[in-house]
């Protein structure tokens, strides 16, 4: 038995009890030079000059004639290993990686067909090291070393559980619940809608796709994947630290997070859709605008009239031109508002509520093709006069009648204009910006006044019929209650 508890030395010399029917002196020179053979390999394994050396190794065992001998030569036991004495250590001398891990306790089992080897322990000068084994060997706190070393090579590579949560949260928003989830992929599905109809469409239409639309679109990609990349760092660097620098940090790359996230699909979307407009335009279908005209005259509305009496005040055609130029500051005012709030909540709300507003302008659109109330009605400049001072009136009607002819026939989204007249896309997007900021008093206020004077010059300042703005307000309510009802937990019946 070996007992590494009481002896203040350390390890000394195995002394041979022979018995009268155990092996002789010229037995014992054999394994004695056996185990100079062993010292002489663990010779190979040492440490250099500065480093602790190992403590040396005692290969203890029986002589190879030994178990020919009867039982009474010497006693088997598992905790005494034959021909050897009782040798000591202290336990005190051994470093705590050897006190401490069960696998250094258990030095006296058997390895191999000779005996037993005691593990060897290494120890550096900062603290203790995990132990070596000798020869051809291997102890069990070598493969315990394996098995780390291992997991440490794992954590190097690219683990596909977390590439999916990244995944999911990038594109499902799947850390803000599973109302999120619901109305992230209703985007995700109208989004892939408007791009299968474009790649469907597009070959046989008498369009092309810039090639500078490409290289943006991978530009996109890229940026995209390079901020991913620089949050996940930032954020691995920053861990779990509590000091006020490293939370403000963090909830700063959260933000630049969420932003990232929100312009992903809402970039994709405004690419699709608009390809998606220019090739319904250019499709030749007939136009619609005296159906609208009559609309407008069975609800009492007349469009010259009421474009004339809202030029006759240069303050009112100054008020609602601001107006209806704003309407994209708004909608970036308020994203802006719950991405600092950390609302990826009403984000996710928001990007399905316009996906569905968007598809639902398409199919509008192709179902009911018109130019304008402008082009329908051709007034008299005098009627606008205050409103062409500042600036050019219905220039998108000069895209859509070259797409209509055939004049412009590439569509280059770096130029690429709203021409959708049925439904008022800007009526659409006034409504869907009031409601993602109502849970915000001091914001929703000024967003509505703003954004309701919008969508009045709508009519005067976009050229639209009365019928093009209550389809698009019909429309975006619709697209609301669908996200809304989407947002409910389905409850099974049993």
């Amino acid at each position: 038995m070996i007992d590494i508890d009481r002896d203040p030395v350390g390890i000394r010399r195995c002394r041979c009890q022979c018995g009268p029917q155990q092996q002789g002196c010229g037995q014992r020179d054999e394994s004695n030079a056996r185990d100079g053979a062993n010292t002489r390999e663990l010779k190979r394994h040492t440490l250099p000059r500065d480093v602790n050396r190992p403590a040396k190794a005692i290969r203890c065992g029986p002589a190879p004639d030994a178990g020919k001998s009867d039982g009474n030569s010497f006693r088997k036991s598992k905790d005494r290993p034959p021909n050897c004495a009782d040798v000591t250590t202290s336990r005190a001398d051994q470093p705590a990686v050897a006190r401490d891990h069960p696998a250094l306790d258990s030095v006296g089992q058997p390895v191999g067909k000779g005996g037993a080897l005691i593990a060897i322990l290494r120890v550096s000068k900062a603290g203790s090291a995990p132990a070596t084994t000798a020869g051809q060997h291997v102890s069990s706190i070598s493969r315990i070393e394996k098995r780390a070393g291992n997991s440490g090579a794992r954590g190097l590579l690219v683990d596909p559980i977390r590439i999916r949560d990244a995944a999911a949260r990038w594109f499902m928003f799947s850390d803000f619940g599973d109302a999120a989830q619901r109305h992230m992929a209703i985007a995700w599905s109208c989004i892939f809608a408007c791009t299968l109809a474009d790649a469907i469409w597009l070959p046989n239409s008498g369009l092309s796709f810039a090639s500078g639309n490409w290289i943006a679109i991978l530009k996109g990609i890229a940026y995209c994947g390079i901020a991913a990349a620089f949050i996940a760092i930032a954020s691995s660097r920053l861990g779990a630290d509590l000091r006020r620098p490293a939370v403000l940090l963090r909830r700063g790359l959260f933000m630049t997070e969420l932003f990232w996230r929100a312009l992903l699909p809402i970039s994709a979307l405004l690419t699709a859709g608009s390809t998606l407009s220019y090739l319904i335009a250019a499709a030749k279908l007939p136009l619609r605008d005296d159906v609208l005209a009559n609309v407008d005259h069975l609800l009492g509305f007349d469009w010259p009239s009421f474009v004339a009496a809202t030029n006759s005040n240069s303050f009112i055609a100054t008020l609602l031109t601001t107006a209806y130029q704003s309407t994209g500051l708004m909608s970036q005012l308020v994203l802006a508002w719950l991405i600092l709030q950390r609302r990826g909540d009403r984000l996710a709300e928001f990007i399905a509520v316009l996906s569905l507003s968007a598809v639902a302008l398409c199919i509008g659109m192709r179902l009911i093709l018109a130019a304008g109330a402008f082009a329908y009605f051709h007034p008299a400049p005098h009627t606008y006069a205050h409103f062409a001072a500042l600036g050019d009136m219905w220039t998108f009607g000069r895209t859509f009648s070259m797409l209509r002819d055939g004049s412009l026939s590439v569509v280059d989204m770096a130029g690429v204009d709203g021409i959708v007249s049925f439904p008022s896309f800007h009526t659409m997007l006034g409504v869907m910006t009031i409601y993602a900021a109502r849970d915000t008093r001091w914001l929703v206020v000024p967003v509505f006044i703003v954004n309701a004077t919008m969508i009045v010059a709508t009519m005067p300042v976009g050229g639209h019929h009365l019928a093009d703005v209550l389809a698009g307000g019909g429309l975006t309510t619709a697209a609301i209650l669908v996200a809304r009802r989407s947002a409910r937990p389905s409850v099974s019946r049993t």
